[in-house]
C-alpha cells in the first residue's frame, strides 16, 4: 500500500474563530473554512512543528519553547529551538551558529600615568564581531549581548624604556569589579627597549547586560603597551588583542 500524501500544512499558531456569516446559507462554508484551520493546526501539534518567531516574546513563562529565526531575533545561539527556564532563553542542542563572538584590538601604545596604581585598557577598534561591542562612552568595557559562557583569548605586547627590573599585572574585571583568583599575567622585563608578548586564556560567565575589562598595572611607568610600527616586510602590531567567543549559554 502507497504511503499517504504529506499534508501542505499553512502557517498557523492558534486558533481565533472568525465571525460567523450573518446569512445562514454561508454556515456551511463558514464552518468548512473553520475547520479546514482547526485540522491544519492540530496537525502541526501532531508533528511538533513549531513555526519560526521574528521577535522577542513579551513575558515569557517558565517551560516556553519558540523556534526562533536567528536573525531578527537571536537569544543567544542563533536559528534554533529555545526553552525558557525562568531567567534566560536556553537553545537546545545544534543551532545555525556557535553563539556570539567578537575581535578588539588597541592599536596605539598605552602607558600608566602613575606605577602601582590599577587601569583598564581602552580599546579603538573591533575587528570582528556578533553581539559583542565596545562602550561607546567608556571604550574599556566590552559590552555582551546574551549570557553565557565565554571563552576569552587576551594577548599584549610590552617594552621597557629602562633598564631596571619592572614588573606588570594584567587582570580581568566582569562589572567593574576584579574577578576572584583572575590576575591572567604577571611578568618582569629586566633591559631597556626589551619587549615582551604575553598571553592568556580563560572562561566567563557573562550575564545579559555584562560588561567585561582588561586591567593593568606596572611598578615602573617606563613599562608600557607598545605598538609594534608596521616595517617595509611586516604589518603592525596592536599593543593589545582580545578574541572572545561565546561557548555556551
Amino acid at each position: 500500500m502507497a504511503n499517504a500524501p504529506v499534508k501542505n500544512i499553512k502557517s498557523v499558531n492558534r486558533w481565533t474563530p472568525n465571525p460567523a456569516p450573518v446569512n445562514n446559507e454561508k454556515l456551511s462554508d463558514y464552518l468548512f473554512s473553520e475547520l479546514n484551520r482547526l485540522s491544519d493546526i492540530i496537525f502541526n501539534l501532531d508533528l511538533m512543528r513549531l513555526e519560526q518567531t521574528n521577535q522577542s516574546v513579551e513575558k515569557p513563562r517558565d517551560g516556553d519553547i519558540r523556534y526562533a529565526d536567528g536573525t531578527n531575533w537571536n537569544p543567544g545561539q542563533g536559528q534554533n529551538l529555545y526553552y525558557y527556564d525562568g531567567t534566560n532563553w536556553i537553545a537546545f542542542a545544534g543551532g545555525s551558529g556557535a553563539g556570539d563572538w567578537g575581535q578588539l584590538v588597541k592599536t596605539a601604545s598605552q602607558t600608566a600615568p602613575a606605577a602601582d596604581t590599577a587601569y583598564t585598557i581602552t580599546w579603538d577598534n573591533v575587528v570582528y564581531s556578533s553581539g559583542i561591542s565596545i562602550d561607546s562612552s567608556d571604550s574599556s568595557k566590552i559590552l555582551f549581548t546574551h549570557p553565557g559562557y565565554y571563552f576569552v583569548d587576551f594577548s599584549c605586547l610590552l617594552q621597557s624604556s629602562s633598564a631596571s627590573t619592572q614588573n606588570f599585572w594584567a587582570w580581568p574585571r566582569i562589572n567593574g569589579v576584579n574577578v576572584t583568583n583572575g590576575t591572567g599575567i604577571h611578568e618582569s622585563v629586566h633591559a631597556n627597549s626589551q619587549e615582551a608578548t604575553l598571553t592568556k586564556m580563560g572562561i566567563f560567565r557573562i550575564e545579559s547586560g555584562d560588561y567585561l575589562q582588561a586591567a593593568w598595572a606596572v611598578d615602573n611607568t617606563n613599562l608600557y603597551l607598545y605598538n609594534l610600527p608596521a616595517t617595509s616586510f611586516a604589518p603592525s602590531v596592536p599593543s593589545a588583542t582580545m578574541s572572545i567567543i561565546q561557548v555556551s549559554q
